[in-house]
């Protein structure tokens, strides 16, 4: 009901919320289309009319059924149950006849919607990645983004990752981000060396972008201008030595959040500054990471809500801020140094259309040389690469630009 409201459900849930409640939360986020379409039949009312407390009541019982294998019974057994604890006992039999009637239709009402439906995505957004990257592409994509997060770490502390080991305690490496490590057997045990400040939980997409910017460049001087919450800029620190980093976030609180992990790392500075009003110096970064804000379509996995929220302008929008970021990025860029662009969108937009037109002084640079091996990766019309989401990791764009060094 929060969500619905316009609440975040991983702020909501935070680190430590049960397994079950996070199943369910986002379950019911990521599959609210289908959950919703197969409701409409055996409601004697409009879904949007109903009483909030029974609307998440039969999303969450219907949830249970089609997607937790949890037996019809139980499921509808624990929704009448739940209604009445919430205080709406008299539509506790309507509650318990919606969900038996959904219990018997589901799969034949599922297998005849239309592929958005059955994807749980908004149909202009099937439309516009299937013009984009092919109906084949774009159904396994967003196939991808339908399953739950696994949760990998990278690790601050090597001495933590080695007493683990001694343990006997196996944990999986990711098949192509490097340093990157699960636990699949035992989800909460990185979890735990996440709370001890052991290790940083980060998505594998997310990570690859500090392996490349540290791959680009070997000068020492690097710029993280979108930095909160830190831990692009923190791997980026860890993974080699740096003459100078600093790390920026528009955000005063998001930058005191990171500023202990950065400090940690031996950030030289984390500041909280606007890009577009930035107090560093103009030409004095051999590398600027610019991880623009977007609508963040590759992360639905993580933030299923997101593509309910989202409109086909809301891109346009973004892609006009995220021009004024990256002018405003390129003037700090040393000759000879590199700008990369990322973002956690995969539309075109927001992606290579912002990096389309350069000024003279700069030029596109290479970013595969700088790609680890195995990568799903494919390439932009503007020199970049896109990682649609997939089951190893969410949707990440990037872009590289050099200033020409005898600018």
């Amino acid at each position: 009901m929060r969500v619905e409201e316009g609440a975040f459900s991983s702020r909501l849930l935070g680190g430590r919320a049960a397994a079950g409640v996070r199943a369910r939360l986002q379950g019911v986020l990521r599959w609210i289309r289908a959950l919703d379409y197969v409701l409409e039949p055996v409601l004697n009312r409009e879904l949007g009319r109903l009483d909030p407390e029974v609307r998440a009541t039969l999303r969450l019982g219907l949830h249970e059924m089609m997607f937790m294998d949890c037996p019809p019974q139980l499921a509808t057994d624990g929704a009448v149950h739940l209604i009445r604890r919430l205080g709406k006992s008299s539509a506790s039999g309507m509650v318990n006849a919606v969900l038996r009637k959904a219990a018997g239709s589901w799969r034949d009402r599922l297998a005849g919607a239309a592929i958005d439906v059955r994807l749980a995505h908004p149909e202009w957004l099937w439309r516009r990645w299937q013009a984009s990257f092919g109906a084949a592409v774009a159904e396994q994509s967003m196939a991808a983004a339908q399953e739950p997060a696994t949760t990998w770490v990278w690790f601050l502390d090597e001495e933590a990752k080695k007493a683990l080991a001694a343990d006997g305690i196996e944990i999986t490496p990711h098949p192509w981000c490097p340093g990157t490590f699960s636990s699949p057997d035992d989800p909460g045990l990185l979890v735990r060396e996440v709370g001890r400040g052991s290790a940083y939980a980060q998505d594998p997409s997310s990570q690859l972008v500090a392996h490349v910017a540290a791959a680009l460049t070997d000068a020492g001087r690097a710029l993280d201008l979108c930095a909160a919450p830190g831990g692009k800029s923190a791997l980026m620190l860890k993974l080699r030595a740096w003459e100078r980093v600093a790390a920026a976030d528009v955000n005063l609180g998001r930058a005191r959040l990171m500023q202990p992990l950065l400090e940690r790392l031996n950030a030289t500075a984390v500041v909280a500054a606007d890009v577009e009003r930035t107090p560093f110096v103009a030409g004095g970064w051999d590398l600027v990471l610019l991880d623009a804000p977007c609508t963040g379509t590759g992360t639905f996995r993580r933030h299923p809500e997101l593509k309910w929220r989202l409109a086909p302008e809301k891109i346009h929008e973004m892609a006009a801020k995220q021009r004024h970021l990256l002018a405003s990025g390129l003037e700090l860029v040393a000759p000879g140094g590199i700008l990369l662009y990322a973002t956690c969108s995969v539309e075109p937009e927001e992606n290579e259309e912002v990096v389309a037109d350069l000024p003279s002084r700069f030029e596109r640079a290479d970013l595969v040389a700088a790609l680890p091996q195995g990568i799903p990766w494919i390439p932009t019309a503007a020199g970049g690469v896109r990682i649609l989401p997939n089951p190893d990791g969410d949707g990440f764009s990037m872009h590289a630009v050099r200033r020409r060094a005898s600018d």
